[in-house]
């Protein structure tokens, strides 16, 4: 059978946007991203003969995948997938419908370490959510807004992106609710830096009071009469440098700033 990767239908994502989640950590699991799509395929299958073969298949990808390093795992991982494959090959020259084997396809596709092809083509029969909760936790990242990951994902942003916000706001929980708005703000306009961040995080140490957040907030989204009027006040007390980083747009001088500038 073709292994031609996939066209995107209406509603779901190409290979390319799947491929995002397998470089968003170092810690990426094929072990549980192979659980999760096998079991999501593997009772699907309509075949007997294919779900049997699937199965072996899938269990000894898995253990292999725990163990990569185990040389006669790997052998019998070798057998299983050939094995699968040629079952496939063979069903499909008696000219049964591709639609038939399809979940038997991506099983094989899986199996191989080809996850964003599986994902793309199965994206449409089993849903773009439940896949997410899958590639999410193979990513296997110990603080990770998931909550916040799924609402910049169903937003449309990527998942390089998505996955990026949600470290961001899973790593410093301790923010106050004004910074986690801008993280999500920013990420939702595509335009969260680790600059952007590094001044959020000083404007946290900073213990700012309300009125000086308020300035902050409109600092930090560049908002040109907030920050003439900020740089005014610090000309004013003698902040000369610091009042010219701020009109150059400089984020790391927002959190001064906004507690010697605030009125």
């Amino acid at each position: 059978m073709s292994a031609q990767a996939p066209e995107a239908h209406p509603g779901t994502h190409d290979v390319g946007w799947w491929e995002q989640f397998e470089s968003a950590s170092g810690r990426f699991d094929a072990a549980i991203l192979t659980t999760g799509l096998t079991e999501l395929l593997l009772p699907k299958i309509t075949s007997q003969l294919l779900q049997r073969e699937a199965i072996i298949a899938a269990d000894i990808a898995i253990m292999y995948r725990n163990k990569p390093n185990s040389e006669g795992l790997r052998d019998r991982y070798d057998a299983a997938a050939h094995r699968l494959r040629e079952t496939i090959g063979r069903l499909a020259d008696r000219d049964i419908e591709r639609t038939t084997l399809l979940e038997a396809e991506a099983v094989s596709w899986v199996i191989d370490g080809d996850f964003a092809h599986a994902a793309a083509e199965i994206e449409a029969r089993v849903g773009t959510v439940v896949l997410l909760r899958v590639f999410v936790a193979a990513l296997r990242v110990a603080h990770l807004d998931v909550n916040v990951t799924a609402q910049l994902l169903n937003g449309g942003r990527t998942p390089a992106e998505s996955i990026y916000a949600g470290k961001i706001l899973g790593k410093y929980g301790y923010w106050p609710d004004w910074l986690h708005n801008l993280v999500v703000e920013h990420a939702m306009a595509g335009t969260l830096t680790d600059e952007f961040v590094a001044a959020l995080d000083l404007c946290a140490f900073a213990t700012l009071r309300s009125t000086q957040a308020r300035l902050a907030r409109q600092l930090l989204r560049q908002e040109p009469e907030a920050i003439n009027n900020a740089a005014r006040t610090l000309e004013t007390i003698g902040e000369i440098e610091i009042a010219a980083r701020l009109r150059e747009g400089d984020m790391g001088a927002v959190a001064f700033a906004a507690r010697f500038a605030s009125v």
